[in-house]
């Protein structure tokens, strides 16, 4: 006898123990160190299901969730000893009236020729007959799982869980699996969990109609065909007093919705029964009644799906005259990811040709606009305002867009003339597009047309550390105070503290508004309150900074305008619609919300004068001709703050609009400022631009402030970067220069992509799937062979490192490897996207409070680079490296850091090739660090050189000279 695996099937999930030769269980955090060679790819692949919450440690036992069983590869079951699939075809019957609570789905199992199977058992993923257990598909898993859901209902439970059923059954008969007989077989159930609105009917009499969707689905996709969506909206809707769970539409199509959409149309519907105005404000603002109708604990995300704003309702707000969404330019908005999966270059991108380049946006929806396109529009605006027109139709592909006929359109038109595009039209992220009852702004877009004005000197109390401050600052937070209160004593409208990730700007912005408060007490500045708008994820995290960093009272009291708080602020506006308690606000000393409550209740908020407003994460309002980001600018304060440590994220114009928010005017009008520098990137324009950002006028201070951890600041450690390359081991070269061979032969669509990623996956291992005892397996990668030697040195210190890798197969068997080869009590742990936030922030603590020596963390660079302070490890090993240097520097950034004590060393391997030629690895370094410096010295957007770096690391590494 040896070490085996032995698999127990209970309702709670797949026992899984390991039997030592004496068939005694084996630890589980001794498998990895015990397991001989055979069993290491199922050790490992336990390693990687806990690390995506689909398998439970116990003390000797791992229970496994039956789905992730059902869903194995064979090889991957076969290596913990699971047994084969089974060969079954899946019967379903209906029993009984599907509308009635007593119906039952019958569920038998036969061969694939039809023939019944007596004395089956499920136990989760497995079938169990007489001799032997086999294990269910996972496509006869879900079927199973749906069925007993079915089954077990209640009344309102019924119908939403035969539609789930309804939703497999396809897949299953797709794949010869399954089949189902009756009318279980034939109905339709569509399950709607969103909608958008229309009016119909004419004057007084006109109603509010729903139109389902679901979120899931794109924006503009209806749920129902044409004729069940008019029996729904027009007839069965507005047929009862209430929404309902279900509505029979005949024909056997059924309608479910889902509770928070149910909650959300009784709401529709009783404002239907409400007078014309009422209707007409709904209309006008939905989320602010839908907030109220759902709940104020309802989750932000479920608030902002289930309402859908698709093009039609945008047409029928405008065409009442609710909103006039404004058009604006936009050029060169290019993706993020091109070593992604979405990303696939055309062909002509390959020869370098053009991409598009320019369109317009309209109310937050990108328009592409080729120069045929872009003078047919401008005839048409010109002709319907000549006419008295309020609007025109724009064709764009299959779809016929509503613009705005209006001055401010053909300016927005002017500014394509320097550019051609002919792409489809697509959403912006993040879109917003709401239509409600605004505040009038001046939006700066096409022309100038407000500015912000420097006031005559505001009284102040002297400069330094506020009185109720309890933490010391550093130097750097302490120039950044006094910088912000240089900008309120010298009447500056607002600034931009823009400080890298991990220096302390919620600190720099609570002590200034502490200092602000220090002047109201002294009878220095006007009582007014203070206002902090920031994403809902960090609203906690505010109250808990205030009461870390600023003795009792503070910042006064909180008046928290979210969640439960803002229920005791709500009221009613006087043509019913949701409001807010405006004196209450103006009442407050503080006041905390969100950018969607902010959105909102604009109108409330907008009429209070805060003295200060800080806007936490400002990147949130950096698309301009959206409903957010105008709320943003309507709001009235002495001063505004915007704090961000990534002013540019996708364009320079994220960087214009936050500006605009806080000082109108200050970069000029949109349409001039991409002109100037998004047409084209020009680095002595950039540098100048961000130059003037920093630069101080006429005395005042400057309007930013940016400080990187890499300006060496004096209180924080040194962080050096150390290149390691290491020559590719045979097996290796040999897969490097098959994939080298491969990208010069192809010559189809997305080639290029095709070929980096296949060079950036043989640069980490050539074989990373192959079995293989740890020894082998680390030799045949010279990344992780340097990998290794590093953190060989790391343990032989007793500190502690970070290594970031994005293969999630690779982290579990690395997590094994390393375990074994330092012989640590427990598996290295591991944070990646498959990790919730509660356990990652369990794991984060558990890393940071660990007594003893030497420890390792293995975490994916998109998953752990943002939101964890690792200060315990001072050693980082880039393992593979994103294309991005900025979230490459956020994954440095978790361990430098205020609170980081010691020097931080960063380790990049490089593969590189034995005959000296440079390699993937080291042109990949060489062009993230000509990168990192352009984006540290000129605020250039990531994806600014994105098609020439691509075209160029494809040059240096697979051109005929490479």
């Amino acid at each position: 006898m040896t070490y085996r695996f032995n698999f127990t099937p209970e309702a709670s999930g797949t026992v899984l123990r390991m039997l030592d030769p004496d068939s005694r269980p084996v630890a589980v955090d001794r498998w990895a160190l015990e397991a001989p060679d055979a069993l290491l790819p199922g050790v490992d692949l336990v390693g990687q299901l806990e690390a995506a919450d689909k398998a439970l440690k116990g003390d000797d036992l791992v229970i496994l969730d039956h789905r992730a069983v059902a869903a194995l590869s064979p090889a991957e079951a076969a290596s913990l000893g699971l047994p084969k699939l089974a060969d079954v075809l899946a019967r379903l019957a209906g029993r009984g009236l599907m509308t009635q609570p007593t119906f039952q789905v019958a569920l038998e199992w036969a061969t694939p020729l039809g023939k019944p199977i007596l004395g089956l058992e499920r136990v989760g993923a497995f079938l169990r007959g007489k001799n032997a257990a086999s294990r269910l598909p996972e496509v006869l898993f879900d079927i199973a799982q749906a069925v007993d859901a079915v089954n077990a209902a209640e009344r309102d439970g019924k119908f939403p869980a035969i539609a789930a059923l309804r939703d497999l059954l396809p897949a299953g008969a797709d794949a010869g699996l399954a089949q189902a007989s009756g009318l279980l077989g034939e109905m339709t159930i569509a399950v709607a969990d969103a909608f958008s609105l229309d009016l119909k009917g004419q004057g007084n009499a006109a109603v509010l109609v729903p139109i389902l969707h679901r979120a899931r689905d794109e924006e503009d996709t209806l749920l129902l065909p044409p004729e069940q969506q008019a029996l729904f909206g027009e007839k069965h809707f507005n047929g009862f007093s209430d929404a309902r769970a279900v509505y029979t539409l005949g024909r056997n199509w059924y309608v479910v919705l889902q509770p928070p959409l149910r909650r959300a149309l009784s709401e529709v519907r009783q404002v239907n029964s409400g007078p014309p105005a009422l209707r007409r404000a709904f209309l006008a603002n939905p989320r602010a009644f839908l907030r109220e109708a759902l709940g104020d604990d309802t989750d932000e995300v479920v608030l902002n799906s289930v309402f859908r704003e698709t093009q039609a309702y945008a047409d029928r707000v405008v065409g009442l005259g609710l909103w006039t969404p404004r058009v604006v330019p936009w050029i060169k908005l290019a993706p993020t990811d091109w070593f992604g999966e979405g990303d696939a270059p055309s062909r002509t991108s390959r020869a370098g040709q053009s991409e598009p380049v320019a369109g317009i946006e309209l109310g937050g929806r990108r328009i592409a606009l080729d120069a045929e396109q872009t003078a047919a529009l401008r005839s048409d605006i010109e002709g319907a305002i000549t006419a008295g027109r309020g609007t025109v139709a724009c064709s764009v592909g299959e779809e016929t867009l509503t613009v705005p006929a209006t001055i401010a359109t053909l300016a927005a038109l002017d500014a394509l003339d320097h550019a051609r595009a002919s792409i489809a039209t697509e959403p912006l992220p993040n879109a917003e597009g709401e239509a409600p009852r605004v505040l009038l702004i001046k939006p700066n877009e096409d022309a100038l047309d407000i500015e912000s004005l420097v006031q005559s000197a505001r009284p102040a109390p002297a400069y330094g550390a506020p009185k109720s401050l309890a933490t010391p600052l550093k130097a750097h937070q302490a120039e950044g105070l006094r910088w912000l209160q240089r900008a309120w004593a010298e009447g500056l409208p607002g600034v931009l503290l823009a400080d890298d990730m991990g220096l302390g700007k919620t600190l720099q912005g609570l002590a200034f508004l502490a200092w602000l408060r220090d002047g109201m007490r002294a009878g220095m500045i006007a009582p007014a309150p203070l206002l902090i708008v920031a994403p809902t994820g960090l609203l906690q995290n505010w109250r808990k900074e205030h009461d870390l960093h600023l003795v009792a009272p503070g910042l006064g009291a909180c008046t928290e305008a979210f969640g439960r708080g803002l229920k005791a602020l709500k009221t009613t506006s006087a043509d019913g619609a949701p409001a807010l308690d405006v004196n209450r606000l103006a009442a407050a000393d503080w006041v905390l919300t969100t950018y969607e409550t902010l959105r909102d209740h604009h109108l409330d908020f907008g009429r209070v004068r805060f003295a200060a407003l800080l806007f936490d994460e400002a990147q949130k309002i950096k698309t301009p001709g959206i409903r957010l980001t105008d709320a943003a600018k309507a709001m009235k304060a002495e001063i505004q703050v915007a704090l961000t440590g990534t002013p540019v994220e996708n364009r320079l114009a994220d960087l214009w609009c936050i500006v605009d928010t806080v000082q109108p005017g200050w970069l000029g009008d949109l349409k001039s400022f991409s002109a100037e520098y998004e047409r084209d990137f020009d680095e002595t324009r950039l540098r100048t631009l961000k130059g003037q950002l920093e630069r101080s006028l006429g005395g005042r201070p400057p309007l930013m402030l940016r400080r990187m951890k890499q300006d060496h600041l004096p209180d924080l450690p040194l962080a050096e970067e150390r290149l390691l390359p290491r020559p590719m081991p045979p097996v290796q070269q040999e897969a490097y220069d098959a994939a080298i061979e491969a990208a010069r032969a192809a010559d189809e669509p997305g080639a290029v992509l095709k070929a980096l990623q296949a060079l950036r996956a043989v640069s980490l291992h050539p074989c990373p799937s192959e079995p293989a005892g740890d020894g082998a397996f680390i030799a045949a990668s010279a990344r992780l062979q340097a990998a290794i030697e590093t953190l060989d040195a790391v343990a032989s210190a007793g500190e502690r490192a970070l290594v970031f890798l994005g293969d999630l197969d690779l982290q579990a068997r690395l997590a094994g490897i390393l375990q074994r080869r330092y012989g640590l009590a427990t598996p290295p742990l591991i944070i990646n996207g498959s990790v919730a936030g509660p356990k990652r922030q369990a794991y984060v603590d558990r890393f940071q409070a660990a007594s003893g020596g030497f420890d390792v963390m293995i975490l994916s660079p998109q998953a752990g680079g943002v939101g964890l302070t690792l200060t315990r490890a001072n050693h980082v090993i880039h393992l593979s490296r994103w294309w991005n240097p900025a979230v490459e520097d956020q994954c440095t950034g978790r361990v430098h850091r205020i609170g980081q004590v010691r020097p931080v060393l960063v380790h990049i391997p490089l593969a590189v090739r034995a005959d000296g030629r440079p390699s993937f690895d080291q042109n990949l370094a060489a062009l993230l660090e000509r990168k990192r410096k352009l984006m540290h010295d000129t605020l250039m957007p990531p994806d600014a050189t994105k098609d020439t770096d691509r075209e160029i690391l494809f040059r240096d590494t697979v051109g005929a000279g490479a």
